[in-house]
Formats: C-alpha cells, structure tokens, sequence
C-alpha cells in the first residue's frame, strides 16, 4: 500500500436500480467458520520491553457477528524471520508469530500472493516480502497450524498492484491486454488462480477466502478504466474478475470471493464500481475496501460508503486493509510512511493507545452496517520489523518494474527501505504491542471508560475567514481535543459577543475560543473578503459532476468526461478538488466562474495547481486567467508543474493588481490542453484585496 492518485469514476454509467436484485438474493447466515489449534511453539528468547498490556482502553463493540474476521495482513513474517527478525508474545517469550496473532484474537491471515516477484536475469528479488507461491506456502502452512483461516490476495502482477500501478506480469506481457476484447487475459486469471489454489490443496492448505485483485479502482493487469467509455471497460472487468471467480470456485466451491477497492471514504467512487459489476452481473461474495485514517477520509465516510454501497448491493463488506502508528521512531532500515502531520487529519495520537482506538473505531463503524453486513477487518502488516535490508518495501529491479512494467530501468531506482515498521503491531525488536489485544478484547471491551477531553490540541491556531457577503463565514463552532483514549475528536467551541463581532470585518484579529467548557486557545484570525463562490469546490454535491458556481466552457472530446471533482489524498484542503485526465485521446478544457458584482478597486486573483511532470506527459496548455472588461490576462502553468505531492507539489498561480474601474462582472478560470495520459489537480481559489 503507498498514497494514491485516483481519478474519479463517472456515476452516470449504467445506473440499474438494485433494490430488489438486493432483496432477492439469497442471504448467507455464515461466511466463516474458525477452529483455531492450542499450539505453543516457544523458544528460548526473550524481551524484557514494556508495554501497556494492563492499562490499555478498549471500548466494547456491540453487534458484531459471530464469524466476524479479526484479520491481519502479515505476508512480510517470512522476509521479516529470514534476515534474524523474532517475534515475542505479551510475555516477552519468543513464539511463533502467528501463534501470537491467533492468542490475542487473530483468527483470519492475508497473503498477498505475486505472479513472479523476481528479476528474469540473476533471479533478484523485487522485495516487500517476495511474496510468490512458494513463499506464500510457508507461511500458509503455519497460519493453518495455528487454526487460522486463510485469504489469499491475487494481484496478477509481479509486484506491488495498487490504483497507481497495475502492471501486467512479466509472463503475460506479450497478450493483447490493453484491448477490452482480448480473452486472453481472462483465462491466464482463471488458469492461474484455479492452478495456485489446486497447489495448496495438494500442500493441504484449504484457502477460505481470495481477492480477485488489489485495489482496482482503477483497471487491473496492465488494463487502465476508460472513464469516458466505462460500459465497455466495466464489461472487461467484469469477464476478468469473473474469471477469476470461477478458477477460485472450481477449486473450492465454497471459497469466498472479494473484490477490493482502495479509497473506503469514497461513496460515489464505491457505488459507481460495484454497480457496474452488478450490471455485467458479476458472481462476488465480498466487498473489499482499504481504509487508513490519515489517507481514506473519515469514519462517518467510511459508515456512509459502506452502508450505501452494501445496501445496493445485498453484499458483505469488510476493511480489508488498515493501520495506524505505533511510534516516530526510525531505524537505519526504515523510511516510515507514517510521520506526526499524519496525526490531526487521522485523528488519533501515535502510540499503542491510539491504535487501539482507532482499529475500535473502524470495527465499530463495521458493526453499524445495516443487516449485519460488516463482516471483517484486517490490519495490515503488524509484523513488518526493520531487522536489515531486505526486509524494504522495494528494491530497485522492483521498483522500475512497478513503474514501468519493465526491469531495464533499474540504474535509476535505489533500493528502498522498509516502509510500515512504525505501523505495526510489533515493536522494533519484535515484541508483542498492548494494541495486538484489540481482536481479542473489542467485543467485551477492557479498562473502559467513558470517552472525554483531556486537552485542547492547539492552544494558537491559524484561521482564515471568508467575511465577503456571499460567504459570511463565522468563526468555527468546533475545534479539536485530545481525549482519555488518544483519539483527537470535535469538541463544541464558543467564543465571546466581542470576539464574534471582531471578526466580522476585513483584517488580521486575534481572539480566544473556549472548547468543550474547559480549554482556552488562541485563534489568529485573517478576515479576507473572497469574492470567488465555492473556492475550495467543497460544495459541488456528492458527485463528480461539475455544478454551478463553476461552469466547463469547453472540453475536447467534446462528450468525454476530462474534468471532474476528485475527492481522494489530491486534495489540497478539505476533501475536494478539480480534477483533469484523459487516459486514451489528447484533450483539453475551460472550466471557470463569473464573479458578479465585484466592486471597483485592485485585486490579486491566486489558485494552486498539481500536475503530471512534463517529462512524463505533456501540457501544452495550462493557464489560470481572468477577464475584465473583455480584457484578458493569464498565468502559464504548464512548465510549472512537476509531478505528484500533497501539499508541496501544489503551485501558486497567481494574478496581481486587477484594476477594476467600476462595479462589474469579471470571469475567472483554468483551461489546459495535453497529451493523453495527462492529469492535473486545481484548488483554493481566491479573488482579495490587494494589499
């Protein structure tokens, strides 16, 4: 897993009502069944770490069903134990690994499984645990000793398939597989998941549940969604995910089968995917979804996509992928994804509580899921110890096969190091974290308490405010706490009749919130006077369409779909911007705002801009611009923009000193033009004073 650009699929495909395909279809009472073993393999290490075994808080979780999957994604143990990694149970007595998990509660495993993870000359590893069949055998083995169950994640790639990279595997390359109508690749996928799946039978190894692909929000196996032709490039999906299905079935009619999306905040992206699979009639049992709190969106998100999209659906869902920080701590072997900024968007401090809480909250939100549809979590890769160099998430034969689909640019990559140790539910040296106890202990609950404030999270905050008559924006009526459980939640705020006043006019003001009764912080408000409507498009509805104040004046396809909303980690603020792509044709496009009524005087126009490196795919066009008076004046973009970063690959594009000689209508925009494979993100508008 890695941060994702996506790009929005359209929900104006073929848009079936499914209610009563929901109501009809026949409901499972049980997905799974668990026997876990009573082995203890101990042997003769030991680790005298602490850890807030006695004293860690887990709220109960009521509701959850009995075959509730309490998983983990643990498929780098093998990498991990091969470069001298050991694992300790809470005791501090080295054991096996999965013996552990199964001890606090663990009852499922994931492996993600590669086609051929190794360089065709020398046979070099590509890294991130190497993850092949035989590999996958090892581990499958234990996991079954210890009575857990086993869900194998097919990526039909060679490495890391994610909605960024979805390279064909080495063996398929010379298949026609970017075309909609190949039938090729559907039956190397039936062929090759039908074969895997048999050669764990013969090993003894019953496989209780498969994905049918990592998080293919995006296409799969080399194949990229046409957003603007989404009839046809759902049909293929669906043959290939069919495909898929059946190899699986064959093997074991009773396997259940998941198709997995990343981006679980994501309504409008989920429904749109899963109709289309219900249109091409796709036979899935599971609904997937990867949710990280600092990259996914929200929990009240994530309780709206996956009660939507079940419902629609009649399916179960599960979180088949998520984690949150245990420490900041680093080593010479890590390059940790996770960093302390991660913290206020995900809402939960870094340490062993705070994972705690937040693996609760999502189990939580699983719970609610109308009919008892919530059927698992799945935490991914607790046992990652940065133990030596092999244990990176990418070597550099891997990574210029991710990105290219091939090795011969591997001169340009180094080795990469490993990436989620700060993530894990292990410490560094291996020892068992209190927030592993999570599984075992949500149902019940453990040292509950009634959640409160403890501090505020900021005493000096930042605010800018809107006080232009369209927008009239006030002060905030919640600011953060920490709490009693290291959550970072909303806490009611309030301020004086003065302060309120105060920051009804134009200027920089400073002033005191009270948050939840008990907490004072400062507030370092800038009163701007905004004379663009919606400039964060934070209020365009839920959809990817493009609605009024902001108007598309021209795009080429002329009925393709190239601009759209985007709401995924893109994002400058808040939790929308505008997007462009076209994955299959050159393109272009005008969207822009007519600001009424602006009244005489100089203004400085500003936007910020993400896009595509020239050198990857060109913009031959990319300018924001403003018209007065028929007078036009523009910023180039083009050979600004470099590549994907949030918030540092964000450049300002700015107009200063429009002279405005009388009250009037001005007209602001972006328009661009590239070559297919292009794509760029635009948001925060402003139109002030200048100073």
């Amino acid at each position: 897993m890695k941060a994702k650009r996506l790009i929005m699929p359209l929900l104006g495909l073929t848009m079936l009502t499914l209610a009563s395909c929901g109501e009809s279809r026949h409901e499972i009472d049980t997905y799974f069944e668990y026997h876990p073993t009573e082995t203890r393999t101990i042997g003769a290490k030991t680790n005298s770490e602490e850890h807030i075994y006695n004293s860690i808080k887990i709220s109960p979780v009521s509701g959850l069903r009995d075959d509730f999957a309490m998983g983990v994604d643990a498929s780098m143990v093998n990498e991990v134990e091969k470069a001298g990694g050991v694992y300790y149970n809470n005791q501090g007595q080295e054991q096996d690994v999965f013996e552990v998990l199964r001890d606090n509660g663990v009852n499922f495993v994931r492996l993600r499984l590669w086609n051929d993870p190794y360089r065709k000359v020398g046979n070099k590893p590509y890294g991130g645990g190497n993850n092949n069949y035989a590999n996958d055998l090892i581990m499958a083995k234990r996991i079954k000793k210890a009575g857990l169950n086993l869900m194998i994640d097919f990526h039909y790639s060679d490495f890391w398939a994610d909605p960024d990279h979805q390279q064909v595997p080495k063996a398929w390359q010379n298949d026609d597989y970017t075309n909609p109508n190949n039938t090729q690749i559907p039956e190397r996928v039936k062929s090759f998941t039908k074969d895997t799946l048999n050669a764990f039978r013969s090993e003894g190894i019953t496989v209780d549940a498969v994905q049918i692909g990592n998080e293919i929000n995006n296409g799969m196996i080399g194949y990229a969604i046409d957003w603007n032709n989404v009839d046809t490039s759902y049909k293929y999906m669906a043959k290939v995910i069919q495909s898929g299905i059946e190899g699986a079935k064959e093997v074991n009619k009773n396997v259940r089968t998941i198709i997995h999306l990343a981006n679980g905040g994501n309504k409008a992206e989920f429904e749109a995917f899963f109709r289309g699979m219900e249109a091409n009639k796709v036979d899935y049992d599971i609904i997937g979804a990867s949710f990280y709190p600092q990259l996914s969106g929200s929990l009240e998100d994530l309780q709206a996509n996956l009660n939507n999209v079940s419902q629609i659906t009649g399916k179960a869902v599960m979180v088949c992928e998520t984690s949150w920080g245990s420490t900041l701590d680093y080593n010479e072997y890590t390059a940790n994804q996770f960093t302390q900024e991660d913290e206020d968007v995900g809402g939960y401090l870094t340490g062993e509580q705070g994972q705690a809480t937040a693996m609760r909250d999502i189990i939580n939100v699983l719970a609610k899921v109308p009919n008892k549809k919530g059927l698992g979590i799945f935490y991914w890769e607790p046992g990652w110890l940065p133990v030596g160099e092999s244990v990176m998430w990418a070597s550099n034969y891997g990574q210029a096969y991710q990105n290219t689909g091939s090795e011969m640019s591997w001169s340009d990559y180094t080795d990469g190091k490993a990436t989620w140790s700060n993530q894990g539910l292990f410490s560094f040296s291996g020892k068992a974290l209190a927030s592993l106890q999570v599984f075992g202990k949500v149902r019940t609950g453990y040292n509950a308490v009634k959640e409160k404030s403890i501090a505020a999270r900021h005493t000096s905050l930042d605010v800018t405010l809107n006080v232009a008559d369209n927008a009239k924006e006030t002060l905030p009526d919640t600011l953060k706490c920490v709490t009693n459980l290291a959550a970072i939640r909303d806490f009611p705020a309030t301020y004086s009749a003065e302060d309120i006043e105060k920051v009804k006019v134009k200027g920089l003001h400073t002033v005191t919130a009270t948050i939840d009764g008990q907490y004072t912080a400062q507030l370092n408000v800038k009163c701007i006077e905004n004379f663009i409507i919606d400039p964060g498009f934070e209020k365009q509805g839920e959809s990817d369409n493009i609605v009024d104040p902001w108007k598309i004046g021209s795009v080429t396809p002329a009925k393709d779909k190239v601009v759209k909303l985007d709401r995924k980690k893109d994002v400058r603020n808040g939790k929308t911007d505008l997007n462009w792509y076209h994955g299959s044709a050159d393109f272009s496009f005008d969207v822009y705002q007519e600001v009424k009524n602006v009244p005489a005087g100089s203004y400085d126009l500003a936007t910020y801009i993400m896009g595509i490196e020239p050198s990857k795919a060109k913009h031959t066009k990319l300018e924001v611009y403003v018209v007065v008076n028929g007078v036009e004046r523009v910023v180039d973009m083009k050979d600004v923009i470099d590549g994907w970063g949030v918030p540092q690959n964000y450049h300002l594009a700015a107009i200063n000193e429009i002279e405005i000689t009388a009250t009037t209508n001005i007209k602001v925009g972006i328009r661009g033009a590239g070559a297919k494979g292009a794509w760029g993100h635009n948001d925060d508008w402003s139109l002030v004073t200048h100073e």
